[in-house]
């Protein structure tokens, strides 16, 4: 007993052990990333959650501005960076009067303008009259939108330049853009160690400045769509765990991390499969769409028309429409009231994060670097923050504890599965635990416990969307890898113990008990007993051509070790295709398949074996050709030649009681037997019989040999020579077997002059190879002579006796 349970319980806490150690090492990390992605995928985009709120009309609270290959297209001749007086500073005034709460630039105005550098460098430093400087102009814009209630944050970072001292430095606007002292916030968002992006930043610190938090560009974004005051600001909420920011509560991701896990809303917007409609998990809107008004003219005349001014009640179209008809309703602004995020998403730019929603629906899809920043505003708007059980999915202080319990509890219903069970029950349980586990874990994700059946039925739209907050995530990788390792190492240590008890058997019985049958006595716990079974099964024999031949050519020892060369590789084609190997007799190999395991197709896997033993055969003469004079000729020519019949047959332990071996006898037996021995008569070199023909015949090459009595028989077979495997023909085969085929059916029908002419037809097209001296066209060719004297009479039945094995 102590032996039993014992080691196993130590063998489990090693396992444990070692799970806890690779999960402190980050060795599952990127595989939890990874289940975190696929979970994302299942519950798929949360772009239509808004629509289930208590306003079905609303939207998400951030409209997307893109610098898109639409924009980049018709503004060609406005080379990038595009001047900030004419598209920056227009583009806050017009979504200003369009109603926007707050603008959101990810993009960094801190060099100065590029037109207006120029134009000093031109100018030797004075601008030239009626020019505005860019940067101006910015502020000016800045200074508008405040006068109208709409504020504007410009995206700040943090650089580190290792000459500085200190190295790290934070980067914002230029000075003529803050001497209006514009909002900002910072840009940075690190990636996770496989290159995806998950989390966001609260805020971050400067090394020299660890006491002052700087937000991040979406917290700013926030603060102004909130309206959340200055004091107290951010604080940290210790017993809690999280940050209060106005009326949020913001979990953070570890002690040492100030950022959360995003809950992506959905792919990039810009995105699409084929040719469908673009994702649009956000609202989207080119940039050249916001500055295209009555008084901005496009570079392209036909893509001019003055979208803006949709929205504007003052416009001259929508002032034209109210003088004709009174009732006219000005098209609301989808800006109003909005968070409108401006960013690039155009590829020179390279500003992209690779997301959970890469690859969803099997199109990859980069996210825009402004698109990520959108999602991480919505997640804090709508507080729909993923609870990961443990805060973190890697193991950190906060998340040691909770990872370990949870690794303990998996080893022990491993190790309780695996005590009561044996190796493939426990492996079928501890695998059903394995992923109950998983399924439990994306069910919290998802908040559908039954997304499994929904998925696997191809019902994914069913699987239901969770409700903000309602979505947690469980790292299951380390307790899944404990259960595998719990279960591995108490089965290897089983194994062990049973192996020690056959040895003993062995040791005990092993001279006169045949290795299989000592298996089999420890499986089923008994002796062995004389008997057999008998079932449908197919039997195969093989023997070497003219091997009397050999002995007469080669040593004794020359001779042994051709055989062992030529037994070892064709034996070991035969128990790769799950045949048992019966006996060798002399050069002969005998042998059948379907017992004592049951094998559904045992006729194929027989027809296989001799068609790679063939195959086999023939790169081994040119083995023992290459050796030179090391072999005589007859090697090189060496041929064997294979019977192979389907039947019934007793199968099971035959000999004494003091000594037995599992063998086959029957009828079927000697059938195959004898379509091995009167293959020569053919000249054929593989002979099989009509049961396995009809059980394989379409995935085999055929030749329709006879319908013949074999020696020993009074009923006649019809027989078959499996040529190749299907589509495999050698060249020239297709012709020979079209001529043979209808000479054949000549014979049969006892036309002898004709069958005949057509014979010797085909025997010109047979493969005559060294050592071929006969073919089925050339004993056909005989017989009809003979049949042409000896007429078989009006109710021939086509047969033929063989009076020789």
């Amino acid at each position: 007993m102590l032996r039993k349970y014992g080691l196993g319980l130590i063998f489990t806490l090693a396992s444990v052990l070692l799970a806890i150690g690779l999960q402190a090492l980050g060795w599952f990390d990127l595989a939890n990333f990874k289940l975190l992605d696929f979970s994302y995928q299942l519950r798929g985009p949360l772009s239509s959650w808004a629509a289930r709120q208590d306003n079905p009309n609303d939207s998400l609270d951030v409209i997307l501005i893109d610098v898109d290959d639409e924009t980049f297209r018709i503004l060609a001749d406005i080379s990038w960076p595009y001047p900030r007086e004419k598209v920056w500073s227009r583009t806050i005034r017009n979504l200003v009067d369009a109603g926007a709460k707050v603008i959101v630039f990810d993009i960094q105005f801190d060099s100065r303008d590029k037109y207006t550098a120029l134009a000093t460098s031109v100018f030797e430093g004075a601008l030239p009259e009626g020019f505005v400087d860019g940067d101006i102009a910015v502020a000016q814009a800045v200074e508008y939108a405040r006068s109208k209630g709409t504020e504007v944050v410009m995206a700040s970072t943090i650089k580190n330049e290792p000459s500085r001292i200190p190295p790290h430095i934070l980067v914002v606007p230029n000075d003529s853009i803050m001497s209006v002292n514009p909002d900002h916030g910072l840009v940075d968002v690190e990636e996770d160690p496989d290159h995806f992006t998950r989390r966001y930043p609260i805020f971050s610190a400067l090394p020299q400045e660890p006491d002052i938090w700087r937000l991040s560009l979406g917290m700013k974004a926030v603060k102004y769509y909130l309206d959340i005051p200055d004091d107290p600001g951010l604080t940290y909420d210790k017993e809690q765990g999280n940050f209060i920011y106005g009326p949020l509560r913001i979990p953070t991701y570890g002690s040492d991390h100030p950022g959360f896990l995003i809950n992506l809303y959905g792919p990039a917007s810009h995105a699409r499969i084929g040719e469908s409609e673009p994702w649009a998990t956000f609202k989207r809107f080119p940039l050249v769409w916001v500055i295209d008004t009555e008084d901005f003219d496009l570079p392209i005349f036909e893509e001019d028309t003055d979208w803006m001014d949709t929205f504007n009640p003052s416009s001259s179209f929508n002032s034209m429409m109210s003088m004709i008809d009174p009732e006219y309703e000005v098209a609301e602004s989808p800006f109003k009231g909005k968070i409108c995020m401006i960013g690039v998403s155009v590829e020179v730019v390279h500003d992209y994060k690779s997301t959970s929603f890469f690859d969803y629906l099997g199109v990859p899809s980069l996210m825009p670097g402004f698109e990520y920043h959108a999602n991480a505003i919505q997640t804090l708007l709508d507080q729909n923050f993923i609870d990961v059980i443990g805060d973190t999915i890697e193991f950190t202080s906060d998340s040691a504890w909770t990872q370990i319990l949870l690794i303990v509890l998996c080893a022990f219903l491993a190790y309780v599965i695996i005590s009561f069970f044996g190796p493939l029950w426990g492996g079928i349980l501890t695998i059903l635990e394995a992923a109950i586990f998983t399924s439990l874990s994306v069910g919290m994700f998802t908040s559908d416990q039954l997304w499994f059946f929904k998925w696997i039925s191809g019902n994914k739209e069913a699987i239901n969307v969770p409700a903000a907050g309602e979505s947690a995530f469980v790292p299951v990788i380390a307790p899944m890898v404990v259960m595998v390792l719990t279960y591995g190492t108490n089965v290897v240590y089983k194994f062990i113990l049973e192996q020690r008890d056959k040895h003993f058997l062995k040791d005990t019985f092993g001279t006169y008990i045949s290795p299989d049958l000592i298996d089999q006595m420890y499986e089923q716990k008994r002796e062995p007993q004389l008997g057999g079974e008998e079932s449908v099964h197919t039997a195969f024999f093989t023997d070497i051509q003219s091997f009397s031949s050999f002995s007469e050519k080669l040593s004794p020892t020359d001779l042994v070790e051709l055989l062992n060369d030529y037994l070892t590789e064709m034996t070991n084609i035969l128990l790769d295709q799950k045949g048992t190997l019966d006996k060798y007799i002399g050069d002969a190999i005998v042998a059948f398949y379907g017992a004592p395991v049951p094998v559904p197709d045992h006729e194929y896997l027989a027809c296989l074996t001799a068609v790679n033993m063939q195959s086999r055969l023939a790169e081994l003469r040119e083995k023992w050709k290459s050796e030179g004079d090391r072999w005589p000729e007859i090697v090189h020519n060496m041929q064997n030649r294979i019977g192979i019949a389907t039947g019934d047959m007793v199968t099971g332990n035959m000999g004494s009681a003091m000594r037995m071996n599992y063998t086959m006898m029957g009828d079927t037996v000697n059938t195959a037997a004898r379509l091995e021995s009167s293959a020569k008569q053919y000249g054929v070199y593989i002979q099989v019989g009509e049961a396995t023909y009809l059980a394989a015949k379409e995935k085999f090459e055929w030749r329709d040999l006879d319908y013949v009595v074999v020696k020993g028989k009074s009923e006649p077979v019809r027989v078959f020579e499996l040529i190749s495997e299907k589509g495999d023909l050698p060249e020239g085969y297709a012709e020979l077997l079209e001529a043979f085929h209808g000479a054949l059916d000549l014979y049969r029908n006892q036309k002898w002059d004709e069958a005949l002419k057509a014979f010797q037809d085909s025997d010109s097209k047979e493969d005559m190879f060294p050592g071929r001296s006969m073919n089925p066209s050339r004993l056909y060719i005989d017989r009809c002579r003979y049949f042409k004297d000896n007429p078989p009479g009006e109710d021939w039945d086509g047969s033929w006796t063989l009076t020789t094995k």
